[in-house]
């Protein structure tokens, strides 16, 4: 095992035979970016300059050791790219624990299979998305829910995440969640949602359900940001197309779960709606004083959902997850995509989970055996 003394009197031998006198060949220079290349398995060739071969193997016994000066290394370009799309400080911290969850280990075996950076997309961690995240060669996941909620005092295999945890750091492979910060953000679920639903219609207006209250940094000032989404069409809708609309922009999900105002007991009936509001996963708290005459979200508990049909107002939810899972192949995969081509990391791949799913299913007990 190098440690840094040891590889700055290693790297003494030979900084004098680099050819090209325009890289930097100090001690630090090579360590830092040598542990790098180790770390995140960077192949970027330095024009001009050559190691002799007992050189290379001075440098941690790495394999063609290649450098790319003022280029992050791809887990840290992955971490700021997902912060300039939907900044951390949009996060509810009073609550929720969103960011870089899980680092890179500094040192751990080769990973065989993709060579090109890669990056998983998923809505949450399970033990198939795990697989499925080893499988592609992933070295970072993005994923939407955090993977650390409240405090760990132990990491153990007893517990399901924790041995996800444990198998991710093994292998090398770093965690972001962004979780709120993407709802709250221009652009982000909630808005997402709202499109979806709008399909193509003129809307009159659209607002935040609860906005943040507590001081942003000066760069966010002024703009729409905050929890839940409300807006109202200028021409209205019944029940029904807003029902398909929703079905159609989340994969095509053929159940929902409606909660209808003792008025309104009949779905064939034609209903005039124009003010609609969202809150992607579990909108409760978010759309609790809202005046909407449809509520859409992923759940709502049983006592919340029966106070707004008492107001007179629908409520339609489709399962936590699947509120939230469509965006990271709609918006956030394209979206990444470009930012790491920003960063120069134009070849770098980016999946959205093919594992990942919502625990609940709907069973017709008429169909069991």
């Amino acid at each position: 095992m190098f440690t840094p003394r040891s590889l700055l009197l290693r790297s003494r031998a030979f900084p004098s035979t680099l050819k090209a006198t325009r890289i930097p060949t100090s001690p630090v220079f090579i360590y830092s970016r040598s542990l790098s290349c180790f770390t995140h398995q960077l192949g970027v060739k330095l024009s001009g300059a050559s190691f002799p071969a007992k050189s290379k193997q001075a440098v941690l016994s790495l394999r063609n050791i290649t450098i790319m000066a003022g280029t992050p290394s791809f887990s840290d370009a992955v971490v700021q790219a997902m912060r300039n799309l939907y900044p951390e400080e949009l996060a509810d911290k009073a609550w929720d624990n969103t960011g870089l969850l899980l680092d890179q280990a500094p040192s751990f075996p080769e990973r065989t299979g993709n060579s090109k950076p890669t990056v998983l997309l998923t809505n949450d961690l399970t033990q198939m998305v795990v697989d499925e995240a080893l499988e592609k060669g992933a070295s970072v996941i993005v994923c939407y829910h955090p993977v650390i909620f409240r405090p760990l005092k132990s990491l153990t295999t007893k517990d399901p995440m924790q041995a996800q945890l444990l198998r991710l750091i093994a292998a090398g492979i770093s965690v972001y969640c962004p979780h709120t910060a993407v709802d709250a953000a221009v652009g982000g679920l909630n808005d997402w949602l709202c499109d979806i639903l709008i399909d193509g219609e003129k809307e009159i207006k659209r607002t935040v359900a609860e906005p943040i209250s507590r001081p942003l940094p000066e760069r966010l000032q002024g703009q729409n940001v905050g929890y839940g989404r409300a807006f109202e069409l200028s021409q209205s809708i019944t029940l029904q197309t807003l029902l398909k609309r929703l079905s159609a922009g989340i994969g095509g999900q053929k159940y929902m779960m409606v909660a209808l105002p003792p008025a309104l007991n009949d779905l064939t009936k034609t209903q005039v709606i124009t003010k609609i509001a969202v809150c992607v996963g579990s909108g409760a708290d978010v759309l609790k004083n809202t005046d909407a005459q449809v509520l859409v979200t992923g759940e709502m508990a049983h006592h919340y959902a029966l106070r707004h049909t008492q107001l007179g107002q629908i409520v339609v939810t489709c399962f936590h997850s699947n509120s939230e899972r469509k965006f990271l192949e709609q918006r956030l995969k394209p979206q990444l995509e470009a930012q790491l081509k920003e960063a120069g990391y134009g070849n770098a791949l980016v999946f959205t989970s093919s594992a990942d799913r919502d625990p609940f299913d709907i069973i017709d007990v008429r169909d069991l055996a």
